[in-house]
């Protein structure tokens, strides 16, 4: 029997003027040129806001103050099964120092799905079309 082991990811929604933050995959990382919401891997004890707090510190050199959960969902991909927890976020800054991407855009809800998202991601980018329109 295999064993499936869900890694929890935390994404960042972040809403301003009324449009989202979306980053593009670095040539050289996992998922290269795929958009997706700004985020990472939850550190062992870490509740998800406190992730993406460090997460877009690490990726976007910035400080933000994390919010209640949006949505959360599953996906498999070939190197396993991750749980992606879509996080409300508000910037202190949006002077991005990019790490892992080459691009960030922001873009309105609606835009989103015209964008080549990560599969993950997908969910995540229909229930911000439902929320904010």
């Amino acid at each position: 029997m295999i064993r499936t082991i869900k890694e929890p990811v935390a994404a960042a929604v972040v809403h301003l003027d009324g449009k989202i933050l979306i980053t593009r995959r670095a040539p050289d990382q996992k998922l290269a040129g795929m958009w997706e919401f700004p985020g990472g891997k939850l550190e062992h004890g870490e509740t998800p806001q406190d992730c993406i707090i460090r997460e877009l510190r690490e990726e976007l050199g910035v400080e933000s103050v994390a919010g209640e959960i949006l949505t959360s969902t599953m996906y498999t991909y070939p190197g396993g099964t991750i749980e992606l927890i879509a996080v409300i976020v508000e910037l202190q800054s949006t002077k991005f120092t990019l790490q892992v991407h080459d691009l960030f855009e922001w873009v309105r809800p609606q835009e989103l799905l015209q964008h080549d998202l990560a599969p993950a991601d997908i969910p995540i980018a229909e229930e911000i079309i439902r929320t904010y329109g």
